[in-house]
């Protein structure tokens, strides 16, 4: 049985808002956009494991997914974790296209795609780092001692694994999707006795649960990128160009004509992502495009948002519930029916950057 789901794509979906909030010359655009490919892979692989766990009977097994724990030394990241009454095992997936070339002389994984050749940490390493901080974790937690097993899964049926000696070995370590309910039978059969009581299973399940932190990282910090270098302005939330206007207490798109009464939430919460979670009126109007100190002071009371400090220097707390998706817009009309909406990015447009 599922305990605990995939946790939301929170940092893909900054990595997304940060892209849309860069000029398309800006120096470090390539290298987000490898970001976001990079955790888009991860994230389908993880969840194509779905399928095959569907097959583990409910009543022996508990998944956890997405879990970052921290073992008071370091913070250690289980793409998942199946707990059973006899033993743990924890799967990292790998969601890599070519050849996977695995070597243990040098403790690598090599990419061989093409005529390139790229080097990976080994999988194999970083999954063993991480049974020994588990098995730190469930001592201090006085959790008895049980066996835990460790298996990568290749999530990309197309990639061709290889290895350039201890083919053996490797190949009980590393196994594609589909054969995990036939390796888990496996591991049934070597753990024969219960070294955990339903109870303490229990126990084990609520304290990874409780101990989850999930990530919560600086992007603008990652890629050193300052707040100044951002995209400023309202998106439309027809045309996604950064073309709003705030006219008559409404924002006015001057791209494709549409209208929207509280498009600046969005922009807000993108603030909050991406820059901070507190907000002073003069940046709320650099980062909205406001000309008037008024209608911003009006826009940012209207939101009920806690503030601190004097009239001149107040600062509001961007408190949304910014771990969801967006809210939707309403009351969005076109204006003009022959202007037609246009799909191009939003960073292809827009205030220049603060």
């Amino acid at each position: 049985m599922i305990k605990k789901d995939h946790d939301p794509p929170h940092h893909l979906h900054k990595l997304n808002l940060l892209l849309n909030r860069l000029p398309s010359y800006h120096s470090r655009i390539e290298e987000v956009k490898e970001q976001i490919a990079m955790y888009q892979a991860g994230i389908s692989g993880e969840k194509s494991l779905d399928f095959p766990l569907s097959f583990l009977d409910d009543k022996r097994f508990s998944i956890y997914h997405d879990l970052r724990l921290f073992d008071g030394f370091h913070y250690f990241q289980l793409d998942t974790i199946i707990v059973t009454q006899h033993y743990l095992l924890i799967l990292e997936v790998k969601n890599i296209s070519g050849t996977l070339m695995f070597d243990p002389t040098f403790n690598q994984l090599i990419r061989i795609s093409d005529t390139k050749e790229e080097a990976f940490p080994n999988p194999l390493t970083q999954v063993e780092r991480q049974r020994s901080q588990l098995r730190t974790l469930l001592q201090k937690m006085n959790i008895p001692e049980v066996p835990i097993e460790t298996l990568i899964v290749v999530a990309n049926r197309r990639a061709v694994l290889k290895a350039t000696e201890g083919a053996q070995f490797i190949s009980s370590k590393v196994i594609r999707g589909e054969f995990l309910p036939t390796k888990v039978k496996l591991l049934d059969k070597r753990y024969g006795d219960e070294r955990l009581t339903v109870k303490e299973v229990r126990k084990l399940g609520r304290i990874l649960v409780k101990l989850h932190e999930p990530l919560d990282r600086d992007v603008l910090k990652r890629f050193s990128i300052s707040r100044e270098e951002l995209l400023v302005g309202v998106a439309c939330p027809t045309c996604a160009r950064l073309a709003m206007q705030r006219l008559h207490g409404r924002w006015f798109c001057e791209t494709c004509g549409a209208y929207s009464r509280n498009a600046h939430l969005k922009a807000l919460q993108e603030y909050a992502l991406l820059v901070s979670r507190e907000i002073t009126n003069q940046e709320a109007r650099r980062f909205l495009r406001m000309d008037s100190g008024d209608a911003a002071t009006r826009l940012l009371r209207s939101l009920n948002l806690e503030s601190t400090g004097s009239t001149k220097g107040r600062r509001y707390k961007l408190d949304f519930d910014v771990s969801r998706n967006y809210p939707e817009n309403r009351g969005i009309n076109v204006l003009s029916s022959s202007k037609q909406p246009q799909k191009s990015p939003p960073h292809s447009h827009g205030g220049p950057p603060y």
